[in-house]
């Protein structure tokens, strides 16, 4: 039973060292950025090239995460094959995103039923006073979507840093739907990129490449 104990530690440090390169925060950091393109909505009205600037930055943030992972990662760390409780663990975490989706859809359907309804309009309007109650619901919707998503992914990941990331990020689409100030968006995700790049650059120092001929057991 120890020995059984003691493995299932060792397997979650082991999965727990795949966070220690930092990319995955600066994966979510980019995500940040580029999405506050996406949701920015100018006076003018909204553009094509919001989606094309934010499609394209999605992009190269995946690409510089995977192509990090292969080339940085992968080198010093070697490939890690994960037991069946990781596995299990894995598949309630999608058993639970995908409730949290079906909810937040409801929610969601809710919401947009208020919108049409004018009397409930009045009401929300009436008792938020001078706040847009449309607008601020979809801030609010925007940013439990996201925030309680990551949240569960981060428990499910064991990615501890994840849990800040998800309250900054929620805080990010919340600012960027209500206040439609891009520019806090890209504060925000720059907070989530620095620690992320510190720490690749402590992951890079202090795992050199093995020299030829060696290799990882």
């Amino acid at each position: 039973m120890v020995d059984q104990v003691n493995l299932k530690e060792i397997e979650n440090r082991a999965f727990r060292s795949t966070y220690q390169d930092g990319l995955l925060d600066i994966y979510y950091g980019l995500i940040v950025v580029f999405m506050s393109g996406f949701m920015y909505h100018p006076e003018g009205g909204y553009s094509a090239l919001n989606i094309i600037f934010s499609t394209v930055g999605f992009l190269i943030a995946g690409a510089l995460f995977w192509g990090g992972k292969k080339l940085i990662t992968l080198p010093r760390m070697g490939q890690v094959r994960f037991g069946a409780m990781r596995k299990r663990k894995a598949r309630t975490m999608g058993i639970v995103l995908g409730i949290f989706v079906a909810l937040q859809v409801v929610l969601l359907g809710f919401t947009a039923f208020g919108w049409l309804n004018e009397s409930l309009s009045q009401t929300l309007n009436r008792f938020l006073g001078s706040f847009d109650a449309g607008l601020l619901a979809v801030a609010l919707i925007g940013s439990l979507m996201v925030g309680s998503g990551l949240i569960v992914m981060a428990y499910f990941s064991d990615f501890m840093r994840g849990y800040y990331i998800a309250v900054l990020m929620a805080l990010a689409v919340f600012l960027m739907i209500y206040l439609n100030q891009p520019v806090l968006a890209m504060i925000i995700g720059a907070v989530i990129i620095i620690p992320g790049i510190v720490l690749l650059v402590r992951f890079v120092r202090q795992h050199p490449l093995p020299q030829s001929g060696e290799g990882h057991e």
